[in-house]
């Protein structure tokens, strides 16, 4: 099974909400799930668009946010630049 990085998602939610909670009310989510999202990656297609819309980001940009694979090679997930 690939690995994903959701780095990039991570980072715009907290340069533009500042918390996960205020991410999460703005994309209609609960915070413990978008922490388990985070952490899991089991993310649904609703709840990604969910947060791109939230995000002002649009539809197409969607695997540069969930999918990116190439960060993930080279950064195993958890580990921080």
């Amino acid at each position: 099974m690939p690995k994903y990085s959701t780095e990039k998602l991570e980072n715009a939610i907290h340069e533009k909400y500042g918390t996960i909670k205020a991410f999460a009310i703005a994309a209609n989510l609960e915070p413990s799930t978008v922490s388990r999202l985070l952490q899991r990656g089991d993310w649904r297609a609703s709840q990604m668009e969910a947060a791109l819309k939230a995000l002002g980001v649009p539809l197409s940009e969607v695997e540069t946010y969930f999918f990116d694979c190439e960060r993930a090679i080279a950064q195993p997930h958890g580990e921080k630049a």
